[in-house]
């Protein structure tokens, strides 16, 4: 079997494959459910708060800085690349848009998994923009300006954070990171170490009461259902809800 990251061409490494298949073992028919070809996994009941915007003030840096974002492919690279140059030169800089006409919008290195991902400039994604003491996606910003869906333009992995989709053996789970699933997650450990969207005892008690604030807290499903219609349809998203939600008791 090999197992790999819906949204991008990679695979699991095997040690991580072995952990996923274990996984798996444990708990279909238990806590994860079928519907069709997918794996619902309750594991997206787990709260999370999104609180992007403040993640900086909070925590100094958010998941945009000091990396890239994983591959894409399908019509996620397409809709990426039909867009990509008008994006730098509406929202970025002359430095960045030479960067990218000079060398390419993309780079393979240790860091990638040598698979080809955005490239990075100064240490971050070429596309993350500091704007009145906001740090935001330029991708993200055009896509909203134009009407458009951001999930269709953006990385996929970007958008799919802190769900997980794991595709293999013509099955997709639809899962969330916990300290259950992070050992085969493409998000590993870290996040759940050092942020507060996926931990609120992250949080550090100096941050501002608004800023991560436990009543925003809600199940991760919640938070990312809307990238998973965008790619399978209206009709299958309430489907999976539905059996998601069934299993809870009454």
């Amino acid at each position: 079997m090999t197992s790999f990251y819906y949204g991008t061409p990679e695979p699991l490494h095997w040690e991580d494959e072995i952990l996923f298949i274990h996984y798996l073992k444990d708990r279909v028919g238990k806590t994860i459910h079928s519907y069709e070809h997918y794996l619902i996994d309750e594991a997206l009941l787990t709260p999370v708060n999104l609180d992007c915007f403040n993640c900086h003030l909070v925590h100094g840096q958010n998941c945009c800085e000091g990396g890239q974002p994983y591959s894409m492919e399908g019509t996620n690279l397409e809709e990426f690349r039909k867009h990509a140059f008008a994006i730098l030169e509406r929202h970025t800089s002359t430095d960045r848009i030479r960067l990218a006409r000079q060398k390419g919008l993309f780079e393979k290195s240790a860091a990638t998994n040598f698979y080809p991902s955005i490239r990075a400039h100064e240490g971050d994604c070429l596309f993350l923009i500091k704007d009145n003491g906001q740090h935001v996606c330029a991708i993200h910003r055009y896509a909203l300006e134009n009407k458009l869906d951001p999930g269709r333009i953006k990385p996929f992995s970007c958008s799919l954070f802190p769900l997980e989709l794991i595709e293999y053996d013509g099955k997709i789970l639809v899962t969330a990171l916990t300290p259950e699933t992070d050992s085969f997650s493409r998000w590993g450990d870290f996040y759940l170490d050092r942020y507060s969207c996926v931990n609120h005892k992250n949080r550090p008690s100096t941050a501002a009461d608004s800023h991560f604030a436990k009543e925003g807290y809600t199940p991760a499903w919640e938070w990312s259902k809307g990238l998973l219609r965008s790619y399978w349809g209206e009709e299958t998203v309430q489907e999976m809800e539905k059996v998601l939600y069934s299993k809870l008791p009454h």
